[in-house]
C-alpha cells in the first residue's frame, strides 16, 4: 500500500509523525531540564561538600597540633635542664616533621632551648607569638618568616610560611616561667590537599584555596597566593554558611565554587579561614551537556521509533478505506461489487454495510428505471402513433388542429420550423404552467428551456433549416424543461417532423418522468 500526497493515510501518517516528534522532543527537554538541574546542583554540592571536608580537616588537624603543644607546654613546667627540653623538643618534631621550629623561652622572651639549637640565647620578645601566648592568644594566622627561611637553608629562596602555636610554661607556683613555642610550616596544608583531592580521583582542574580572615589567599594556585579577594562566596562563608554558587573571578572566568569555614574543634577556636573549591563552569557542567547530548540523540531516536509506528498505524487504519474506496470505484464503473462487511473497526463495518445496501437499492432502482423507461418508450410509441394518425386525419378533413389535439390528455406542443410555439393543448398548459393564448407565436426555448440549454434548440433549427435535415425526429429524447414558476423537471418526448406543402411543423407529445429520474 503505497500513500499518495493528498491520502488520508498520508496525512495519518504525516500527524502521527509529527505528534510523535513533538511529544519525544518536549518529554526530552521536560527530563533533560529536570535531569540537568538535579546533575548541577549535584555538582555543586559535590564541590562545597569538599570544600565543607578541607574545612574541617583543617580543624582537626590544627586542634592536633594545638592540643600536642600543650601538653608538651603542661610538660615542660617543673624542666629546668636546657638539653634535657631540646631532646624533648626535637623528638616532637620528629614525630611531625611539619614543626619548621620549636622553642623555650623564659618569661623575659630569651630563648632557652629550640630545635637544632637555632635562635637559642636570642630576644625574641617582640614577636607577635610571644606577646599574644602572655594574652592567652595561642594561635597566629599564617605568614611568612624570612630570618627562619634563612636558617633552615630554603633552597628555593622563597619565604617559609609558618602558623604559630604558642602556650605559656608555668613554674610550680602558677607563675609564668616562660613560653613554648611551635612554629608550623604551612606545607602541611598541601598534604591535606592532597589527602583529600588526590585519592578520590579528583580533576587537577578542581581547585581548592585557602582564605584568611582578611581576604587573603594562603593556599591556592600561584597566580592568587597573597592577593586578597572579596567574592560573593568569601561573604557567604564568612557569615558562616555553606553552599555553591557560580560566578566571575578577577580572571573574567566564571567558576562554580563551594564554600565553607573553619570552626574549631574543641578547645581550637579556629582562625576564621574561609575554605573555597572552584572549578571552571564548562568543565564543572560537561556531564550536564553530556547529558544533553545523549538525551537529543534518544529523544531523536525515539521519534524515529514512533514515527515508524505511526506509518504502519496509518497504513492499518488506512487499509479498510482503501478497499471500500475500491468498491465504489467499481460501483461507479458499473459493477455490482460487494463491500466486507465486517472490518478492523466499527466504524468501517458499519460503512460496508451501508455500501451494500446502497448497492441493492441503486440494483432495485436501476430495474425500476428499465421498466419504467420500457413502459415510456412504449407509451410515447403509442401516443406518436395516435398523433400522427390524427394529423393524417386532420389533413385528409381539413379540420382544423385544435379541435382534435384537444381530446387527448397527454401535453402537446408543436411549432413552425424557426421554433415558434403553433400548438398548445390543456395538458401542455397544466404541465408548463403557461395559457395557450400566451404562449403561441413566441419561441419554444423561451417558453420551456433554460438559458443554459437554448444554443442546443437553436443549433438544431439552424441545422435542419440548412440541410433540410433533423436528426433528432423521430427519436424518444429525455431533456430538462422548465415550467412558468422556473422549477426544472425532467420529460421524455418524441419529435415528429411535419413538412407537407399543407401543413410544415414539429410536433411533439410530451410525458413528464419521476423527480429520481436522471436524463440520460
Amino acid at each position: 500500500m503505497t500513500f499518495s500526497r493528498n491520502s488520508l493515510g498520508a496525512y495519518l501518517a504525516l500527524t502521527f509523525t509529527l505528534l510523535s516528534v513533538a511529544l519525544t522532543l518536549l518529554l526530552t527537554a521536560y527530563s533533560d531540564r529536570a535531569a540537568s538541574a538535579r546533575i548541577r546542583a549535584s555538582i555543586g554540592n559535590n564541590l562545597a561538600e569538599l570544600a565543607n571536608q578541607t574545612a574541617s580537616r583543617l580543624d582537626r588537624s590544627m586542634y592536633e597540633r594545638y592540643r600536642e603543644v600543650r601538653l608538651i607546654a603542661d610538660r615542660l613546667r617543673n624542666t629546668h635542664n636546657p638539653d634535657t627540653v631540646r631532646r624533648e623538643l626535637e623528638a616532637l618534631q620528629q614525630s611531625y616533621p611539619a614543626y619548621a621550629w620549636i622553642g623555650l623561652t623564659d618569661s623575659q622572651g630569651r630563648v632557652l632551648a629550640a630545635t637544632r639549637g637555632m635562635l637559642e640565647g636570642a630576644d625574641v620578645s617582640a614577636r607577635p607569638w610571644f606577646r599574644n601566648a602572655l594574652n592567652n592568644v595561642h594561635m597566629g594566622d599564617v605568614h611568612d618568616a624570612l630570618l627562619l627561611a634563612e636558617l633552615l637553608g630554603a633552597s628555593d629562596g622563597a619565604p617559609l610560611r609558618l602558623v604559630d602555636i604558642a602556650f605559656p610554661v608555668t613554674d610550680a607556683s602558677g607563675q609564668i616561667a616562660g613560653v613554648l613555642s611551635a612554629r608550623l610550616s604551612w606545607e602541611w596544608a598541601k598534604d591535606i590537599e592532597q589527602a583529600i583531592f588526590v585519592p578520590v580521583g579528583r580533576s587537577r582542574t578542581v581547585d581548592p584555596l585557602i582564605v584568611s580572615s582578611v581576604g587573603v589567599v594562603l593556599l591556592g594556585p600561584p597566580d592568587l597566593l597573597g592577593q586578597t579577594l572579596d567574592l560573593p562566596s568569601l561573604s557567604a562563608a564568612q557569615r558562616n554558611e555553606r553552599g555553591h554558587v557560580r560566578e566571575t573571578w578577577p580572571d573574567g572566568h566564571e567558576y562554580l565554587v563551594g564554600y565553607s569555614r573553619d570552626q574549631g574543634f574543641n578547645a581550637y577556636p579556629g582562625l576564621g579561614w574561609r575554605v573555597l573549591v572552584r572549578q571552571d563552569t564548562d568543565e564543572a557542567f560537561a556531564p550536564v551537556d553530556q547529558l544533553h547530548q545523549r538525551m537529543l540523540i534518544g529523544g531523536f531516536v525515539l521519534a524515529a521509533l514512533f514515527s515508524m509506528m505511526g506509518w504502519l498505524a496509518a497504513r492499518r487504519i488506512t487499509r479498510p478505506l482503501q478497499e471500500l474506496a475500491d468498491v465504489a470505484q467499481g460501483i461507479e464503473a458499473g459493477y455490482a461489487v460487494k463491500a466486507r462487511s465486517s472490518g478492523v473497526y466499527d466504524e468501517v463495518a458499519t460503512l460496508g454495510r451501508a455500501f451494500n445496501s446502497l448497492i441493492a437499492k441503486l440494483q432495485q432502482n436501476e430495474a425500476e428505471v428499465r421498466q419504467l423507461n420500457v413502459s415510456l418508450e412504449r407509451r410515447v410509441q403509442e401516443r406518436t402513433a395516435e398523433h400522427e394518425a390524427t394529423i393524417e386525419r386532420l389533413l385528409e378533413n381539413q379540420t382544423p388542429p385544435p379541435t382534435r389535439i384537444e381530446t387527448t390528455d397527454v401535453p402537446f406542443v408543436a411549432t413552425d420550423f424557426e421554433g415558434h410555439i403553433t400548438e398548445w393543448n390543456a395538458p401542455a398548459e397544466k404541465l408548463f404552467g403557461w395559457k395557450r393564448h400566451e404562449v403561441l407565436g413566441e419561441l419554444l426555448p423561451d417558453i420551456v428551456l433554460a438559458p443554459r440549454h437554448h444554443h442546443v434548440f437553436i443549433k438544431a433549427v439552424a441545422h435542419f433549416l440548412t440541410t433540410g435535415h433533423a436528426p433528432f425526429a423521430d427519436q424518444t429524447l429525455e431533456r430538462t424543461v422548465r415550467r412558468r414558476d422556473g422549477t426544472e423537471i425532467q420529460v421524455a418526448m418524441k419529435i415528429r417532423l411535419i413538412n407537407t406543402s399543407k401543413l410544415q411543423q414539429f410536433s411533439a407529445f410530451i410525458q413528464a418522468l419521476p423527480a429520481s429520474h436522471e436524463p440520460t
